[in-house]
């Protein structure tokens, strides 16, 4: 059983280079604009480290890519807040976005999303948000059987769970 992170994690089911897979990913908070209709969750890209933020479709188990920020995990505390397209948006914190998320922890990333989102950060190197889309099929449920990767754990410290291997004069 995989040790856990210092953020909480979900698994993002995605189809890229790599193949199909379900992909264990870091919550690091969500966007919550002033009147709190608009909430966006922020899960960061284990390969890339790239935090995108997503649009959350529930009916379709979907995570619809709509920007991403290079804003530090530490701000998503509930007390910072951000512009992006002349809007403030309230910078929540992991455990806001979890509830988000409604507990579930499994997710399709949307591809077509994510391809828009990188195009156009490309395109302007600034914060914004992704107006365009590249249509593509939908998924709305994650095969069965699909490979889970998770995310690197540090190793244990070997003389908490092996003793004898204390250096000498360590008495236990």
């Amino acid at each position: 059983m995989p040790a856990p992170t210092s953020l909480p994690t979900i698994f993002l089911y995605t189809e890229e280079q790599r193949g199909k897979q379900l992909v264990e990913s870091e919550v690091v908070g969500m966007f919550s604009d002033i009147s709190g209709a608009d909430k966006l969750v922020v899960i960061r890209d284990p390969h890339t480290r790239l935090q995108f933020v997503y649009r959350v479709e529930h009916d379709s188990s979907n995570l619809d890519a709509v920007a991403i920020t290079e804003l530090d995990a530490g701000l998503f505390d509930g007390k910072h807040s951000t512009q992006i397209n002349a809007m403030s948006y309230r910078l929540g914190s992991p455990a806001s976005a979890l509830k988000l998320l409604r507990g579930k922890t499994q997710w399709i990333q949307d591809k077509g999303a994510v391809l828009s989102v990188l195009l156009q950060n490309a395109a302007s190197r600034s914060a914004s948000f992704s107006l365009r889309r590249i249509h593509r099929d939908r998924i709305d449920k994650v095969p069965p059987g699909v490979p889970v990767e998770y995310l690197p754990r540090e190793a244990a410290d070997p003389q908490a769970e092996a003793p004898w291997l204390a250096p000498d004069g360590d008495k236990h």
